[in-house]
């Protein structure tokens, strides 16, 4: 499959949900008594995609954020982690999953 004009070859292109997982820094103790919490990428096909580029692979992400914060977050954690985002479509209608 042909990646862009310079015939360039992705070996995994995942498609599907993209978004932010929020877990609790504390463990051990009930949510109630949870103090803060951190974001994280998540989604499945984000989640394949981001293994591929950890294993040496050529990947790609064809997903969906909002335009929002959360939406940069997803598109800039998965460069950060080596996951071309070309594909992410960003839109205003909707909210980035959390």
């Amino acid at each position: 499959m042909s990646a862009d004009a310079n015939n360039t070859a992705f070996d995994v292109l995942a498609i599907g949900r993209s978004g932010v997982d929020i877990y609790p820094l504390q463990t051990g103790v009930g949510l109630e008594d949870v103090e803060s919490f951190g974001k994280f990428l998540g989604g499945s096909a984000a989640n394949v995609s981001v293994a591929a580029a950890r294993l040496g692979c050529r990947s790609a992400l064809i997903s969906g954020v909002g335009h929002d914060p959360f939406g940069r977050y997803v598109a800039a954690e998965l460069a950060r982690l080596g996951v071309d985002n070309r594909y992410l479509v960003t839109d205003d209608q909707f909210a980035t999953p959390v």
